[in-house]
């Protein structure tokens, strides 16, 4: 199982590389985020569509990708609803080896979503399992 980089979230975050990983992650946005400029996870409230985008180049080429944002429990990750697993619905497919892209996904967040901070890790994938991740946090309020 692969680990991700773990970092505070802000509303530009410029997120480590995971040695295991097997792209860069240049920079990150999250909207709304107010709470950027204190280093504090975001607060995005119950039933508003939070606007995440991420900078990425992969060190692989794949005509297909999967991507999803999971909760990383202590269990096991758990996939955010509202979002399709199909990448290619919010990046450029075939992805290049060396070329930077952007992703971009509208993540619902619903008002059944307990009231806490989670954990966060997005990560894209191919057939091969090779892949490029990293972790979050984000706080559900009322």
């Amino acid at each position: 199982m692969r680990t991700c980089s773990l970092d505070s979230i802000s509303h530009i975050l410029r997120s480590k590389t995971d040695t295991r990983s097997n792209c860069t992650i240049h920079e990150v946005y999250i909207d709304p985020c107010k709470e950027s400029a204190e280093g504090k996870p975001c607060k995005l409230k119950r039933g508003v569509v939070g606007n995440m985008t991420f900078h990425y180049t992969p060190s692989f080429s794949s005509e297909k990708i999967q991507g999803r944002i999971f909760w990383a429990s202590q269990v096991m990750d758990i996939p955010f609803l509202g979002m399709s697993p199909d990448a290619c619905l919010s990046t450029s497919c075939p992805i290049e080896a060396g070329e930077k892209n952007t992703y971009h996904v509208e993540v619902p967040i619903l008002k059944k979503y307990p009231v806490r901070t989670y954990d966060l890790k997005w990560k894209i994938w191919n057939e091969e399992e090779q892949e490029c991740c990293f972790m979050f946090q984000i706080k559900i309020t009322k």
